[in-house]
């Protein structure tokens, strides 16, 4: 492997066969740890459960609760979005419990909810209302159970092997993203409207009986949240002003999604407009983007060194990616520009989760990668409606919305590279 001058990643003198066999083995190093492993898997197959519910609840209210109208699936999303105010919350209620068993609560209720969802569709209950119901209940659940589900991380597989972790973390989100999606249509035509319900509620049994298998001694709390009389989660937002070493990747991300990240909005408008293509022109661009985010989390997962100089070049390279698709005008080649794309989006976020999981101290972690759950999930409802403004015609259109993300991603990679000079390098490569 090449010395690499932009991310400083650690050459390996020898090469060949050998130099792929110890790059296998440091990629799925953190699969040795049992513990990990099981959890790992079964999260795999939880995740994929998720997808295919995701994809169902659209058919569901576009097909038969609400046929052809949009609104009413911008509603349902929205209404489980809304709950991600309360993910701070969450990152406190992760500090003061025990994740493992929060966990375990989090996830029973995530396939209870499932459950109860897919029954009433099976016996022809169920209402648009009701759908309602169960998305405000699951944005709940899941604003306690992302915080917890990040910073318990650290205590499966210890610090130093957070970088391997989180990056395959990553890969399986996205592949299960592109199965479970896939899986979705095969189920209905298979089983009926409520198989992906009913199969995501089987899915949750296999990450609760792993989490019930870690034991539960290395997964005590930190004791009191700590906080100079602060409310816990001022306490934590305080400890993100007060270190560049967490400020700089906290800045930066907040940047690259909020402008960055709003594909869903982009690529339509590009796909239909620019490339003059429709729906399956939107689809070959996200399978692209998947692609690249897959391969990228491959790689990550073998690299070692440190990782706020590799975030710095995904940003770079992120921003180079999105000026060459707004100036693209053939389908074939936006498609190619995608894997690059895809792989920087991957590369910028699995590097920023890793650094603040790294740098922050264990008992302000789970507040701390709430603000990574809060800033992932919900800067789409600010600069969802912020860039497609800008894309409406006669403004800029798709380019003008992707030449935002580039300027965004690039602000973002100078902000984290000036605040990460000021940070002495850990010992364990971040």
């Amino acid at each position: 492997m090449r010395h690499s001058v932009a991310t400083g990643q650690k050459p390996d003198p020898d090469g060949g066969p050998e130099q792929a066999e110890r790059w296998l083995a440091r990629t799925g190093r953190v699969l040795r740890n049992p513990g990990f492993r099981r959890y790992y898997i079964a999260q795999t197959f939880s995740l994929s459960g998720t997808w295919m519910q995701f994809t169902g609840q659209i058919w569901l209210v576009m097909k038969v609760l609400a046929p052809g109208d949009a609104r009413m699936l911008g509603v349902t999303a929205a209404l489980q979005s809304a709950p991600i105010v309360l993910t701070l919350w969450g990152g406190s209620l992760a500090d003061g419990r025990d994740k493992r068993r929060l966990l375990i609560v989090t996830q029973s209720l995530s396939g209870a909810l499932a459950l109860v969802l897919g029954l009433s569709v099976l016996t022809h209950h169920v209402s648009l209302p009701f759908v309602w119901f169960c998305a405000v209940a699951l944005g709940l659940v899941n604003a306690a159970d992302a915080p917890a589900r990040q910073a318990i991380i650290p205590e499966l597989v210890g610090v130093a092997d957070v970088p391997n972790a989180v990056a395959l973390n990553s890969a399986s989100y996205q592949a299960t993203r592109a199965f479970g999606v896939a899986l979705a249509p095969l189920a209905v035509g298979l089983w009926g409207l409520s198989a992906p319900f009913l199969l995501n509620c089987v899915s949750f049994a296999g990450v609760i009986w792993a989490l019930t298998h870690l034991g539960p001694a290395r997964f005590g709390t930190t004791g009191p949240l700590k906080g100079r009389g602060r409310p816990p989660i001022r306490e934590g937002l305080a400890a993100i002003r007060a270190s560049a070493g967490l400020l700089g990747p906290v800045a930066a991300l907040f940047l690259v999604a909020l402008f960055a990240l709003n594909f869903n909005v982009t690529l339509p408008v590009l796909a239909t407009t620019d490339l003059k293509g429709g729906l399956g022109e939107v689809s070959a661009l996200l399978t692209a983007s998947s692609v690249g985010a897959v391969g990228a989390s491959l790689v990550l997962a073998g690299l070692t060194g440190p990782k706020d100089r590799l975030a710095v070049a995904a940003m770079t390279a992120l921003a180079a990616a999105m000026v060459a698709l707004a100036l693209c005008r053939q389908s074939w080649l936006a498609c190619v520009i995608m894997v690059p794309l895809g792989a920087s989006i991957a590369a910028t976020t699995a590097t920023v989760n890793t650094l603040l999981q790294q740098r922050s101290d264990p008992g302000m972690r789970g507040r701390i990668t709430a603000v990574y759950s809060l800033i992932m999930q919900g800067s789409a409802l600010l600069g969802g409606p912020l860039v497609g403004l800008l894309c409406q015609p006669g403004l800029g259109g798709a380019p003008g919305g992707l030449l935002l993300g580039a300027g965004a991603a690039l602000l973002g990679a100078l902000v984290l590279g000036r605040l990460s000079a000021r940070v002495a390098p850990l010992g364990n490569g971040a």
